[in-house]
């Protein structure tokens, strides 16, 4: 059985960092907060990806809520009891499952009874101002998001599919005429503005993201999608997309949500010519100015073939990148064929999300790399999701990790240290070791390179050869000739590690923290609040023997008692600073 990064790492003397979210020991950071059945003795993944993306899933309040929730007038029972822990415990981002949707948002009976019960300009009124209101499940989940500190993506405003008939006629009955272009377009606006105005007024500045159009672009051809839209029906052509984000544009600058970024998002984004028809349809809506983001719904597969691969992911982002400042990755799955896959499918299965998620870290936003700044997940767990019956996530039905989570909480480690790693060693001089450690490296780093930068595949393990690539080049580091490399024999450098207390502590707003590194070392440097929940990176890379200190900026947090660690190799220690404001 292939060990996980953790494992292995806890087996293996090294200068690396042992990564901090693992092997915490002061027990406030590490201990269990209640978390009920799930795994807390792995890594979470919204820490393992802190500096590359928002990770997030996309599901219903039922699966997440607590027991200890206020109760919302409407909303279903919560239906896994564990559910909320687990999306906490890994997540810092949500969407909604359907309950954002038209058919949701939109009271069409309402809007009906009031339509028959007006007449003349009231009568026409109400024709294009649609009620619109959020359902029990929809105000719990944004309330839940609110209180667990998420950022939340909205999903969707305008959607050829599970659009009721009647949103398009009037009087809002199914007997009732197709509205014109125009009725329509005042209609769609004053609906849109609703969406807006109510997320502004019960949840200001929650929101990060809205995909204003989903899946506008036909499955078979790069055309805009004809065949039962609506949309496309009552407008004759497809200005109706750019009007949606026009009005959405208009109406979160209007409420001062102006950090919603406009999203199209889409599935099969990874087929050329799907990807060919987003690119036409989108370009003069960005080149407008009203979109922002494109969202790629990564539904994947393992059989009856692994699809898509590495190459066909690549190739649509590329054609994304220049018309967009942002991508999000927005339903991640894989399904497996089966309900109860073996031991080796797992594996394939595990391979597959490692080489998707070498794609997306590659190319993150935080790291400067790329414009992916959220991975979304399809659903919960094995039961609670799209596609159903099919193994398809990284937990399973009981909400424990199954070798895909591994493979994804294993890429994003060790992509960052073979990262550090190379670019630390690239920092070195020839000069400064003799000739034959010196060409021992540089065949050495070559391969690392390679490693880091090659694409892999459902076949080809992305976690194990980046694995394998790091400590060989950790191991040629160390192998130079010159005592520098090591452990200089300078004044100026410590005899031993050490961390000191911040000054001035208490603090408000910044401190300085100073420590000491008497070898090489690839440090993590972190702050944590009182439950563990990790509020600052200070330093993550490699650093050169000798004394650093660190500029802490808590403007923006709270007074209270706050925790930072430092890790460099086998030395790990533990400081309190208090902020008091």
């Amino acid at each position: 059985m292939k060990k996980n990064f953790y494992d292995r790492l806890r087996e293996k003397k090294t200068l690396v960092l042992s990564v901090s979210i693992v092997f915490i020991a002061l027990s406030v950071i590490l201990s269990p907060r209640s978390d009920a059945q799930i795994q807390t003795n792995v890594p979470s993944l919204k820490n393992v990806y802190a500096n590359d993306f928002y990770i997030g899933c996309i599901l219903s309040y039922r699966h997440v809520g607590f027991p200890s929730d206020s109760v919302v007038p409407g909303q279903s029972s919560v239906i896994d009891p564990n559910g909320g822990y687990l999306v906490r415990y890994h997540m810092n981002s949500m969407s909604p499952g359907n309950n954002m949707k038209l058919q949701y948002t939109v009271d069409i009976t309402t809007s009906a009874a009031n339509y028959s019960a007006a007449s003349g300009a009231a009568r026409d009124s109400i024709n294009v101002h649609p009620v619109v209101r959020f359902n029990g499940d929809m105000i719990a989940q944004l309330n839940w998001a609110r209180r667990q500190g998420f950022t939340f993506r909205g999903h969707n405003l305008v959607w050829h599919s599970s659009v009721p008939t009647e949103f398009f006629r009037t009087g809002y009955t199914t007997t009732g005429a197709r509205l014109s272009k125009d009725s329509m377009t005042i209609r769609m606006g004053n609906y849109i503005h609703e969406v807006i105005r109510i997320i502004h007024q019960g949840w200001p500045g929650l929101l990060s993201a809205f995909d204003v159009v989903n899946e506008a672009i036909d499955d078979n051809t790069s055309a805009v999608r004809t065949t039962g839209n609506e949309w496309y029906t009552t407008f004759g052509d497809s200005t109706y997309v750019m009007l949606a984000f026009q009005f959405a544009r208009q109406y979160t600058a209007e409420y001062g949500e102006t950090q919603i970024k406009l999203y199209y998002n889409d599935y099969n984004t990874d087929i050329a010519a799907k990807a060919n028809g987003i690119v036409t349809l989108l370009t003069p809506i960005f080149q407008a100015g009203y979109l922002d983001g494109i969202g790629m719904q990564e539904h994947d597969a393992i059989s009856p073939s692994p699809f898509p691969v590495a190459a066909n992911f690549i190739a649509s982002y590329n054609k994304f990148y220049p018309i967009c400042s942002e991508m999000a990755v927005t339903e991640t799955d894989c399904v497996t064929g089966s309900a109860a896959p073996s031991a080796a499918v797992l594996a394939k299965q595990a391979d597959q999300y490692g080489m998707l998620f070498k794609c997306f870290v590659e190319r993150s936003y935080r790291s400067g790399r790329g414009k992916i700044i959220n991975v979304t997940k399809d659903g919960l767990d094995d039961a609670y999701t799209f596609a159903t019956g099919q193994s398809s996530s990284l937990w399973d039905s009981n909400d424990q990790c199954k070798p895909a989570f591994f493979a994804v909480a294993d890429v994003g480690a060790n992509y960052d240290m073979l990262d550090s790693l190379i670019r630390y060693a690239d920092s070195l001089h020839q000069k400064d070791y003799s000739a034959a450690s010196w060409a021992h490296l540089d065949t050495v780093l070559s391969t690392a390179v390679t490693a880091r930068d090659q694409n892999y595949s459902a076949s080809f393990s992305a976690d194990t050869v980046m694995w394998n690539a790091f400590f060989s080049l950790q191991d040629a580091i160390l192998a130079l000739s010159a005592p520098t490399a090591v452990k200089a024999n300078r004044s100026d450098v410590p005899a031993e590690f050490g961390l000191g207390q911040n000054y001035p502590n208490p603090f408000n707003p910044s401190t300085v923290i100073s420590y000491q590194l008497p070898v090489s070392s690839f440090v993590t440097f972190k702050v944590y609040d009182v439950v563990g929940r990790e509020v600052r990176t200070l330093v993550s890379g490699w650093k050169n023997a000798g004394a650093y200190s660190v500029r802490f900026d808590a403007s923006g947090l709270p007074s209270g008692v706050y925790f930072y660690r430092l890790q460099a190799g086998d030395f790990s220690n533990v400081r309190k600073l208090v902020l008091l404001k």
